[in-house]
Parts: structure tokens; sequence; C-alpha cells
């Protein structure tokens, strides 16, 4: 299927996945600066996460679109984005859980240990996820290129925290938690993949 007939058989999800990604980063952005203002918080904010979170049906079927497009649509990375989108669901309806109860119910004990457990959870999955794609995945250059993009990411969060961990020790910045580490490996991904995605055009023009 070409590039162009994916955009015209599904619509939407034919539009470019960095779009949508964009679309849920604004979304999530303009939440936290709303809690920020006191505009939200709470419970009332979860209406609007699980909101924004639906931009991540359309990123993941942009993406399978563009991937079929270019001949890189295995059935192993098929499952792979559709265990992403379940991760990405249950790690937003987990934190919201956690978050509500914290702030409404005022947990102690084992309670609030089990809230603050909650939201890593979906954690296990991811990690199986990517460990079942490099099990399942048949096609050693699809294996390869996504094993790449996944160093890029492991390598931008042992930068990123290695640097900003000296800074903080040293009273330069203020402190960060760590559950920082899954978002900045995600971009570190996507910016993996943008690269070889880049590197492989320029080689196709050559």
């Amino acid at each position: 299927m070409s590039e162009q007939a994916a955009k015209n058989e599904t619509g939407f999800s034919g539009r470019h996945p960095g779009l949508w990604a964009a679309a849920f980063a604004v979304a999530m952005c303009a939440i936290a600066y709303a809690e920020y203002r006191g505009f939200l918080g709470g419970w009332r904010s979860l209406p609007f996460v699980a909101a924004a979170a639906l931009f991540l049906i359309p990123l993941t079927k942009a993406a399978n679109n563009r991937q079929a497009a270019a001949g890189a649509l295995s059935p192993a990375t098929r499952r792979y984005n559709r265990r992403m989108l379940i991760w990405s669901f249950a790690y937003v309806l987990c934190l919201g859980t956690a978050m509500t109860v914290r702030n409404y119910l005022d947990p102690q004990g084992a309670l609030l240990w089990a809230i603050a457990i909650l939201p890593s959870l979906p954690m296990l999955f991811f990690v199986w996820a990517l460990a079942r794609y490099v099990v399942e995945e048949e096609d050693e250059y699809l294996r390869y290129r996504q094993t790449s993009a996944a160093l890029v990411g492991l390598a931008l969060v042992l930068l990123a925290g290695t640097l900003w961990g000296f800074l903080e020790t040293f009273g330069v910045v203020p402190h960060v938690p760590a559950w920082w580490v899954v978002p900045v490996w995600a971009i570190g991904l996507g910016l993996g993949q943008m690269i070889m995605t880049s590197a492989e055009r320029r080689a196709d023009r050559a």
C-alpha cells in the first residue's frame, strides 16, 4: 500500500504520526498549566487527561499506516504498536486513580503504599512488550532498527539524568522526580526512529 493510498483509506489516521504526538503533548501541557493555575486538579483533571489520551489512538493508527507505506509493518510491529497503546491507557488510568485517591481519601499505611506503586505497574507490561517485540520480530533489519532507536532513548536518559543529577547536587537546578525517566526515554526513542528514517531517505536519494 502506498503512502497516499494509506491516507485516502484512513482519513485522519493517514496524517503524520508526529502531528498526533504533538497534539497529545500540547493537550497534556495545557492540562498541566491549568492545574498550575488552579483551574483543574484532582478528579477534575481526569476527564481532560482521558480525552487527551484519545489522541494516542489515531497516533497508533497513523504510525501503522506510515510503517505499512514504507513496507516496515511486520506482524510483530503491529502487535508491538497495539501493546504500546494498551500500556499508555493503562498508565493514564493507574496514574489518575492513584492521584485521585491520594487527594481525596487521604490514604495511610498499606493503601498509601499501594497507590504509590500503582502507576508503576503498567511499566511491567511496557518492559515485557519491548522484550516480546525483540523475540517475535523475524525481520532482522526491523529488529535492528527498533533496538537502535531504543538505545538512543537510553543514551538520552543516561545523559540527561547524569547532567541534571550533578546540577542538582551543586544546587543549580531544582529537584526533579525520578518518574521523568520514561517520558525522556520515549522522546529519545522517537528521536532515534526519526534519525534512522532520515538516514534511510538520504541513502535512497544517493
